[in-house]
């Protein structure tokens, strides 16, 4: 057992960080060493923090808007937390892209739309990032750095609140103590709540007012000059009202069932790392439970027909480690690691029929039916409401090795080789069922119960092998590569469409009791429990780029820089999963297959900034372009090669300009300093179905503040949406009805910061 506990130590990694020293950023890639922006043999779209404090950073959605081609829409609530890059991505389950904080992995998507507490940097890592970081990071790889206890000299800390529109509030405030610069702690916690911005006209209340709470404790120990020690314990606690969809038909968002989103998110994290000459070690392993309740009007009108309460009580953990040397000769650098991830989730997800369900879905079907054969019969049901109960337990467990290898052949040029190998097991335990009491009323006196079940057991293995291939060549100013590279998103089940089977199995075997055949209307996919298993997705991605610097100029009082940063990308994609619904009157969305898509486009970002005497410039200028198509997948019902693959946007703009001026008085009472920050982004077209038939045209948000600053304290006067823009963040069909759910009108606010 102890060698077991040493060998696990020894084998485990931090993640991706970036540290910032003024405005020189420096990366450090999981098992490379510490390179610039400029010496990646991809795209990197870092956010220092003079751009984190322009743009008011406090979730990861934040941030999508100023990456080239990574969308994260507004989709409703915290938990459906959608991601989009380079067209690929999908509204349920399996995420596109990895975020980490400070190093370790949030290892569910229903966790990525957190509030984010002093960071100090964020990068993007753009493309498979799979051969370092496994599953689910095919598109990329966001990483988030927060303020570590040794950074501080002594003691420090810093208090804020935040008053917006929709009566918002936000308040934040943080300590930090650093003790002989070898142990650090820190407490950071935050609270928010608002009264919401979209009114239900059938009860008159706000559909998404709602708060949160989060708690971070951070430790940090250097008992040596070899080891550096992190512990994290972060809680985070959400409520809040949800799905404010509108129905296409009428403009307006009214429902009567409740529905709302509530979850606990618990994460428990350690890492070590231990430096010597030319060896590197790295360990990570974190442990995060997540508790969360969703309550959905799933018809989303005024009639009563369908309600979903879906519970899960998820615990996950993660160990990674990974050993990077240097040998003598400098040419060459290799890293080598392992790592295993267990994740156990319980979930409850029953759907009520409700009367209005009953009548229309099930009685009038039936009736017309048996009036064929008996005209003066009818069907009666005595429930109001029938409970379709869904149980499930699914499983997820993976384990894997992985190395990377760097050559330096001759000076200025990198080759870098990895693979991966990964082996995942997913299973599901499912136990369906539901009892209604009925009558025939010409021949039968009392009612008569029936009741169905579905109980089984649903299993599958994946073998993922995951190879990476990288070429930099370095100039003074300049940097070209290329790679090629393969990921994955890994595959699962889909609880969410039980409803819809128990259903359709409901509605022919209440027929068979009753001794009436009826002829089978229900698509027979929709009847079988296979039909839940969606496979892993892949992609195979080459990409040729550049990074530039265009000019420089450095003197005390005048600094210039300019940089560009471009590429083209191509990405074979296999197995895409899609969301789909069934078609007709029925509850369920599910993860599906399409056969194979392809994505292509490309991306540029131009930066300007500019250090004068007493003036500071920054400007940032982000596109990215992207053709995302399915290149083979049939339906059942029609061929949609050849269309855009919905969601994700066709063209992503950003563009943003910081001025600030510093004044001479050092005076108490005057202040340090002024700032600018006029913020703009677009995207669009995007298509909101598989027949390319209903979309968004482009649109764009002009974000903004004025910020003053002292010694220890700032004032920020903002606004959100200035222009009022009216655009949609979500469309889809159900039940044969369209709805959509706009964007927040405009809004301001005032900032307050202090730290000391």
């Amino acid at each position: 057992m102890i060698f077991l506990l040493h060998f696990i130590l020894f084998l485990i990694p931090i993640d991706t960080t970036a540290l910032q020293l003024s405005e020189v950023v420096v990366l450090q890639h999981k098992g490379t060493d510490s390179d610039s922006p400029r010496q990646q043999a991809r795209q990197v779209t870092i956010l220092t923090p003079a751009d984190l404090n322009a743009l008011q950073v406090i979730a990861p959605k934040d941030f999508a808007a100023q990456i080239p081609n990574l969308v994260m829409p507004d989709y409703g609530s915290a938990m459906t937390s959608s991601v989009y890059v380079r067209g690929m991505g999908a509204r349920l389950d399996q995420p596109v892209i990895g975020i980490t904080l400070d190093g370790i992995p949030l290892l569910d998507k229903n966790t990525y739309d957190q509030s984010l507490l002093n960071l100090t940097n964020a990068a993007f890592f753009a493309g498979p990032q799979g051969t370092l970081y496994g599953r689910n990071t095919m598109g990329g790889l966001l990483a988030l750095q927060t303020r570590q206890p040794l950074d501080v000299e002594g003691k420090a800390g810093s208090v804020s609140l935040t008053y917006g529109s929709a009566n918002s509030i936000r308040a934040q405030a943080a300590i930090y103590q650093n003790i002989d610069n070898r142990f650090g702690w820190s407490l950071t916690g935050s609270y928010d709540r608002t009264d919401g911005f979209y009114t239900n006209r059938y009860t008159g209340d706000r559909v998404d007012r709602g708060q949160n709470g989060t708690i971070r404790l951070q430790l940090q120990y250097r008992p040596d000059n070899k080891w550096i020690l992190y512990h994290t314990t972060a809680a985070n606690y959400t409520s809040q009202g949800a799905f404010p969809y509108a129905d296409e038909r009428t403009g307006e968002i009214a429902f009567n069932s409740p529905a709302s989103y509530r979850r606990f998110n618990l994460q428990e994290s350690l890492r070590a790392v231990w430096k010597e000459d030319r060896r590197q070690v790295e360990m990570m392993a974190t442990y995060q439970l997540l508790n969360d309740r969703m309550r959905m009007d799933q018809d989303y009108t005024p009639l009563s027909y369908f309600t979903l309460e879906q519970r899960q009580l998820q615990q996950a953990a993660m160990a990674d480690a990974v050993w990077t040397e240097r040998p003598q000769a400098d040419w060459y650098r290799f890293s080598l690691g392992t790592a295993a991830f267990l994740k156990h989730n319980t979930m409850n997800a029953p759907v009520h029929f409700m009367q209005d369900g009953i009548d229309s879905l099930i009685l009038k079907n039936a009736n017309n039916g048996i009036r064929n054969i008996f005209p003066a019969d009818s069907l009666e049901i005595a429930e109001s409401t029938i409970p379709m109960n869904s149980n499930f337990l699914l499983l997820n467990a993976s384990g894997a090795i992985y190395h990377q290898s760097e050559f330096i052949p001759i000076p200025r040029l990198h080759i870098t080789a990895g693979l991966r190998l990964d082996l995942e097991h997913t299973d599901m335990d499912y136990d369906a069922s539901s009892l209604l009491h009925y009558r025939m009323t010409a021949m039968m006196t009392r009612m008569r119960a029936f009741e169905i079940g579905m109980k089984g057991h649903i299993d599958h293995t994946y073998f993922q092998v995951l190879p990476r291939l990288d070429i930099r060549y370095d100039w003074d100013n300049v940097t070209i590569y290329a790679y090629g590279a393969r990921g994955t998103k890994a595959g699962g089940y889909n609880p969410q469409i039980f409803s819809t089977i128990l259903q359709n199995r409901m509605m022919t075997d209440l027929m068979a009791d009753m001794g009436v055949h009826m002829d089978n209307t229900t698509d027979p996919r929709y009847t079988r429990p296979d039909i839940t298993e969606y496979r892993p997705e892949s992609a195979w991605t080459g990409e040729i780029g550049l990074h530039a610097l265009l000019y420089e100029h450095l003197q005390r009082d005048n600094n210039h820089t300019i940089n560009l940063d471009a590429d083209v990308f191509c990405s074979d994609i296999t197995d895409l999963q899609v969301t789909v619904f069934p078609e007709g009157k029925t509850t369920g969305r599910m993860m599906a297959n399409a056969a194979q898509a392809r994505s292509a486009g490309a991306e540029a970002t131009l930066r300007y900034r500019w250090t004068g005497n007493r003036w500071y410039t920054n400007l940032h200028i982000a596109y990215g372009f992207t053709d995302a198509r399915f290149v083979r997948f049939f339906n059942g019902i029609e061929d949609y090669a050849g269309r855009y693959i919905p969601y994700a946007p066709r063209h992503t703009l950003s563009a943003r300009a910081t001025l600030q001026y510093r004044f001479k008085s050092t005076a108490t009472l005057c202040p340090r300093s002024v700032a600018l920050t006029l913020a703009l982004t677009g995207q669009g077209r995007t298509y909101w179905n598989e027949a390319n038939t209903q979309y968004e045209p482009f649109y764009a948000v002009l974000n903004g503040n004025v910020k003053l600053a002292w010694q220890h304290l700032a004032l920020t006067l903002w606004t959100r949406n200035l222009t009022d823009t009216d655009y949609r963040t979500f469309y889809f069909v159900s039940m044969s009805n369209a709805f959509f759910q706009k964007a927040r009108p405009r809004q301001f606010g005032i900032s307050l910061h202090y730290h000391f």
